[in-house]
């Protein structure tokens, strides 16, 4: 079986997939452990205005990913010609650049309402998962974008499982956080 009949099967593929969480998910939670470890608490963060303000400058380099596909794609659109968006004429390379633009932003808004969230719950020795959330959330949509321009989109995988454990422990903190929060009231 050629490579790409192989990733034509569906049962090929979700190996391929299931076999990289085995890496991802306990990976996503040693860095991003690892990193928060190694940082010290942020000073002057007792002030709910200030890491508010700390999460909204960190986001910005969570934007990064967004900001350069969109710029691939404005280039991309100008050198072939497919201004036209609903024309129909983008090389398959641009139909993925538009699909990581769309699944980046979608990523992002949750990243962003779960991150701000968090800066107003976290204890302030606690912010410095912050910075490394939004360092992470960045690497990560980079390797997703890498991954979905290699032959048969298979490799995007850990990007998706990277991003989506990210996502999903941020959110499952910040409820915690919120639930210590109205218990302590």
């Amino acid at each position: 079986m050629t490579n790409d009949a192989a990733l034509a099967d569906k049962g090929v593929r979700q190996r391929l997939i299931a076999r990289s969480v085995w890496v991802t998910i306990p990976g996503t939670f040693a860095v991003i452990g690892g990193a928060y470890a190694a940082l010290p608490p942020i000073a002057g963060m007792g002030d709910v205005g200030a890491r508010l303000s700390l999460a909204a400058r960190w986001l910005v380099v969570a934007l990064l990913p967004y900001v350069a596909v969109c710029c691939t794609i404005a280039g991309a659109r100008f050198i072939e010609g497919s201004h036209n968006p609903v024309a129909g004429g983008e090389s398959e390379r641009l139909k993925i650049h538009c699909r990581v633009m769309q699944n980046t932003l979608e990523q992002l808004a949750w990243l962003a309402i779960v991150v701000l969230g968090l800066a107003a719950l976290l204890d302030p020795a606690e912010v410095r998962l912050i910075p490394v959330a939004c360092v992470f959330f960045a690497a990560a949509r980079m390797l997703y974008w890498w991954g979905y321009l290699q032959p048969g989109t298979i490799a995007r995988a850990p990007g998706v499982q990277l991003t989506f454990t990210l996502n999903l422990g941020l959110l499952a903190l910040a409820l915690v956080a919120l639930a210590r929060s109205l218990v302590a009231r």
